[in-house]
């Protein structure tokens, strides 16, 4: 296993520009505080000054023989301290390393950061590459456990709506499902989103597909108890293993008419998001305007 370390060598940044710093730091602090911070790749210490360089930051390093110190954050897979000439690129062979950033403000909320140093005559200098956890278009939802889901929501400026099999096709089409609900944090997210789309879009009277349609089964009676779990429903997203997080307008065994079958969320004027069994075609009182998808993670 790979540990995290700190290699200490005589260098200066060629620039400072966009430097996190800290005044009145010594050079321990100075190690420290990139060491604990995980965007951060390289430490300098100027008099009192400390420069932590993250990796939107970090520019090339001059290799120098004296005076100068700086610190590499690297990965180093062994449990001693490396040895070699030119360290961090012990014995001119690449340094690399890893961070998980995480950013509770961006649509993307977490990233891989893959880094390579390589030292070019004498200038050690960077290059990265990236795997997002989900791919442009999508947001990113973090659960308690630190798993993560992606979310992509459509909408329509039709004013007839998307029927069940047209929603699942879209997200289909981009290698997602309709969307379940099967954490607290979903359910959160969901309910935010459609009201920025209630403020932004002035879509206030409208049904949101997402994943569940009733079973063949259960269609015919769907008040029976078994009918009202989530084993009455089929859905395509593999994470709903309950109807917990639904919150019905009446219960999960609704059917006002006879082909009332999917799984919607209400959004009607200003009233609370609630769950309902409508029909999966485009005959229901009101219009499915808007489609929510979701993915895994981490797979493109």
């Amino acid at each position: 296993a790979s540990e995290i370390s700190m290699i200490v060598v005589y260098g200066k940044p060629v620039g400072t520009l966009n430097a996190t710093i800290f005044q009145n730091t010594d050079w321990n602090s100075c190690l420290s505080l990139c060491y604990y911070s995980t965007p951060c790749l390289l430490a300098w210490q100027h008099g009192a000054t400390c420069f932590n360089f993250n990796y939107t930051a970090t520019g090339p390093v001059t290799k120098l023989e004296n005076g100068s110190v700086v610190a590499f954050k690297v990965d180093n897979p062994g449990d001693q301290c490396p040895s070699g000439t030119n360290p961090p690129t012990f014995n001119n062979k690449n340094a690399t390393g890893s961070l998980y950033v995480t950013d509770l403000t961006a649509a993307n909320k977490a990233t891989w950061v893959y880094y390579t140093i390589y030292l070019a005559g004498n200038t050690w200098n960077f290059t990265y590459t990236y795997n997002t956890s989900c791919p442009i278009e999508f947001v990113s939802v973090i659960h308690a456990d630190g798993s993560i889901v992606c979310f992509k929501q459509w909408t329509s400026n039709d004013p007839t709506g998307f029927s069940y099999d047209r929603s699942v096709q879209l997200c289909t089409d981009i290698n997602a499902t309709l969307a379940g609900i099967s954490y607290p944090v979903e359910l959160t997210y969901i309910k935010n989103t459609l009201q920025t789309i209630r403020n932004d879009l002035k879509i206030n009277n409208t049904y949101v597909r997402i994943d569940g349609k009733r079973t063949s089964g259960c269609q015919s009676d769907p008040t029976r108890a078994a009918c009202k779990t989530v084993n009455g429903f089929k859905f395509s997203d593999p994470t709903v293993k309950s109807l917990a997080q639904y919150d019905w307008i009446t219960d999960s065994g609704a059917q006002e008419k006879a082909n009332d079958n999917c799984i919607v969320l209400v959004v009607n004027g200003t009233n609370p998001v609630k769950a309902d069994v409508r029909s999966c075609d485009i005959d229901s009182p009101l219009q499915p305007l808007i489609v929510i998808c979701k993915k895994a993670a981490w797979i493109g």
